[in-house]
């Protein structure tokens, strides 16, 4: 399988060339990732006539690697449309993430985007974030995705869809299974605390948290908090199903508009 690696870490992510390492023993891989951390950007990408992109190859790797001055969707894009536009990948595969990024935490992941960013593009994604970093905890995530790879049966993701996979915080050995779950929306408790720097000037720095008991069962907050895998399929459509059977049947009040 041919997959492409991104991250929204960055390029020098050990993270990053751990899992590549590992993937490349079985898979033929590409990396691709941003030169700087960029955590939070969300669907972000280089775009307009002043604005331009530049990436560099990294000299010595054993697979093909390149780090784009740019954020993670850029890094897919770019990769898709210009490094690798005559050798298709099948997969991109976007992590692994150090901190979780379920609920609430995908619609402004920079991991999750770029897997999304894939979707877009008509191949299979999957964003993976582990809660904790720590050694067991990765050397964990990474066998679990190598025995994925190796699961034709369970892996088809269809055209336009994503999968994002959470570890929980929970040590290895503790971890309760995997549970396939729905994107969580409790939103997180959120402040701005004021922070002084050096010069006397006052900046904010944002802090947040979910609120553990409006998790709802069949979650992906929910199974973290209960060290369980979780496995959240996404879609690139943000259509409102229901919303648009709504408006449809006052079909009569938009032409009396």
């Amino acid at each position: 399988m041919k997959i492409l690696i991104t991250n929204d870490d960055g390029i020098l992510s050990p993270v990053l060339t751990v899992l590549a390492d590992a993937l490349s023993r079985e898979h033929q891989v590409l990396v691709v990732a941003p030169t700087h951390d960029q955590s939070g950007m969300s669907q972000a990408f280089t775009h307009g006539l002043d604005k331009r992109l530049s990436f560099r190859a990294e000299a010595g790797s054993p697979y093909p690697k390149y780090q784009v001055m740019g954020t993670p969707c850029d890094c897919v894009k770019f990769a898709i449309a210009h490094l690798f536009k005559d050798r298709p990948v099948d997969l991109v595969l976007s992590g692994i993430n150090l901190g979780e990024n379920a609920g609430m935490s995908a619609v402004y992941s920079g991991t999750v985007a770029a897997a999304r960013e894939g979707a877009m593009w008509g191949i299979p994604s999957v964003a993976v974030s582990v809660w904790k970093n720590a050694a067991d905890h990765l050397d964990y995530a990474v066998a679990w995705i190598l025995k994925l790879l190796r699961e034709p049966a369970v892996l088809p993701i269809r055209p336009g869809g994503l999968w994002n996979v959470n570890f929980p915080p929970c040590d290895p050995e503790a971890i309760e299974g995997t549970e396939i779950t729905a994107m969580s929306t409790v939103m997180f408790k959120d402040t701005y605390e004021a922070v002084r720097t050096e010069h006397g000037i006052t900046e904010f720095r944002l802090v947040g948290y979910k609120p553990l008991e409006q998790f709802q069962a069949g979650t992906d907050d929910y199974a973290l908090a209960r060290n369980r895998i979780s496995i959240t399929p996404l879609q690139v459509s943000q259509s409102d199903s229901g919303e648009t059977r709504r408006l449809a049947g006052l079909q009569s009040h938009w032409d009396s508009l």
